[in-house]
C-alpha cells in the first residue's frame, strides 16, 4: 500500500500536520522514535497572545489564537480527552511607572481583544508580590501536551497509522514519485522531528535550538485555580493539588537534556521575587525546542525534491503556531494555496548545496 505521506515525528508538529492531512482526506503513516525528554513532552505548553517586556501582541495573534482554540477543542472531542486548559494570565506591574506607562499607552486599543482587565490595585496580594496591580489577559492558558500526544497516539495505533521506531536516513530511498523505507511506501515525506542537525535533507537550514528548563514545585497552600501568574517566571497549575510548573529558562549553547543547577538557582530566585507563600522544589526537567534564527517556523519543500517536506522550527510559541501553520502548510501542498512567505524555507534556499 502506498500512502500519500510519511510523517517523521509525533510531537506537537506531527500531531497538527497529521490532523490536517486527515481533515483534507490525505492518507499517512507516522514513524516516531519515542523519547522521554522530547521538547513536546517536557514543555509547559503555555500560550499567550501578549508577550515580552513591552507586552506586545504576538505575531498574527488575531488569526492564530481563534484558530488554535477551535482546533484543539475539536481534537479533544475527537479523541475523547481534555488537554486544552483555558486560564487567564495575570502579569503584575513592578512599579508605579510601569503601571502609568501601560495606562497611557497609545497602542492599547489593538490589544483589547486579549485584555480582560487592567487593575491599579493588588488582586492576588495573598499569593504573589502584587502591590501595583497588573494586567489580566484572556485567550490564554496551557496545553497538556503529554495528554494530547498519548491520546492521539492511541487514536493512530487503532488505525494502524503509527510506528514506534527510529528513522535511519541512510535507508530512505527517494525518487521523484516515491518514498520507500523498509516496508513503507509513500508519495511524500514530511519531517516533523525537531533538531535538523542529523537530517541530511535539511541540515543547511539555519536553526537556533533553545534548551529550556522547568521546575516542578509544591506549595503550602493552593494558588487560585483560574489564573496563571507570569512575571519573571510563569506559574502553571499541574493536575495534582498544590503542584505547579515554573519556568522557563533559555540556553543556546549546552543543548542537552540534563537539568542544571544554574537553571534551578535562576528559577528559584525569580520565583522567590514573585511568590509570597512557601514552596518546595520536587522536580526539574529540561528539553530542547526546535527554533529558527529569525523566530519564524521552517516550513516547505526541499528545493530539489518536491516530495521531501519540512514542518519545523516552531520554537517557544509552538502551541499557538502549530495548528494555524499546519493548516496553511497542508492547504499549500494539497490545494495549491500559497504558503505564507514569512515561514517558507524558500527564504533559505540559497544556502542549500545539495
Amino acid at each position: 500500500m502506498v500512502v500519500d505521506f510519511l510523517i517523521v515525528g509525533h510531537g506537537l508538529a506531527g500531531v497538527c500536520v497529521a490532523q490536517h492531512l486527515e481533515k483534507y482526506d490525505a492518507s499517512f503513516t507516522v514513524i516516531n522514535q519515542e523519547q522521554e525528554f522530547s521538547s513536546s513532552k517536557v514543555a509547559a505548553g503555555l500560550y499567550n497572545p501578549i508577550t515580552g517586556r513591552k507586552m506586545k501582541k504576538t505575531w498574527l495573534a488575531d488569526d492564530i489564537f481563534p484558530y488554535m482554540e477551535s482546533f484543539y477543542e475539536a481534537l479533544e472531542e475527537k479523541l475523547n480527552s481534555r488537554f486544552l486548559i483555558k486560564r487567564k494570565i495575570y502579569r503584575p506591574f513592578t512599579s508605579i511607572e510601569e503601571q502609568n506607562e501601560w495606562i497611557g499607552s497609545d497602542d492599547s486599543d489593538e490589544k483589547l481583544n486579549f485584555i480582560e482587565k487592567v487593575s491599579t490595585n493588588p488582586l492576588y496580594g495573598d499569593f504573589i508580590d502584587d502591590p501595583y496591580g497588573g494586567i489580566s489577559l484572556s485567550h490564554c492558558g496551557f496545553l497538556d501536551v503529554n495528554e494530547m500526544l498519548t491520546a492521539h497516539k492511541e487514536y493512530l495505533i487503532k488505525q494502524d497509522k503509527y510506528l514506534n521506531k527510529k528513522l535511519n536516513y541512510n535507508q530512505l530511498k527517494i525518487s521523484s514519485s516515491l518514498i520507500e523505507y523498509e516496508n513503507l511506501k509513500a508519495k511524500n515525506i514530511i519531517f516533523c522531528d525537531g533538531a535538523l542537525t542529523d537530517n541530511p535533507y535539511f541540515n543547511w537550514v539555519p536553526t537556533a535550538p533553545v534548551k529550556g528548563e522547568i521546575l516542578h514545585i509544591q506549595t503550602d497552600k493552593p494558588l487560585p485555580n483560574d489564573v496563571i501568574f507570569n512575571r519573571g517566571v510563569f506559574i502553571v497549575k499541574h493536575s495534582e493539588q498544590n503542584y505547579y510548573r515554573v519556568g522557563a529558562t533559555y540556553e543556546w549553547k549546552n543543548l542537552d537534556h540534563h537539568p542544571t543547577e544554574k537553571a534551578r538557582t535562576h528559577l528559584i530566585g525569580k520565583l522567590e521575587e514573585l511568590l509570597k507563600i512557601p514552596f518546595k522544589v520536587v522536580g526539574q526537567v529540561a528539553g530542547v525546542r526546535p527554533a529558527s534564527k529569525d523566530r519564524r517556523p521552517l516550513i516547505g519543500n526541499h528545493p530539489n525534491k518536491n516530495n521531501v517536506l519540512l514542518f519545523n522550527g516552531l520554537g517557544t510559541k509552538g502551541v499557538s503556531l502549530a495548528p494555524y501553520f499546519a493548516n496553511n502548510f497542508c492547504l499549500s501542498i494539497l490545494k495549491d494555496e500559497i504558503l505564507k512567505e514569512e515561514v517558507s524555507i524558500s527564504r533559505y534556499y540559497s544556502l542549500n548545496s545539495r
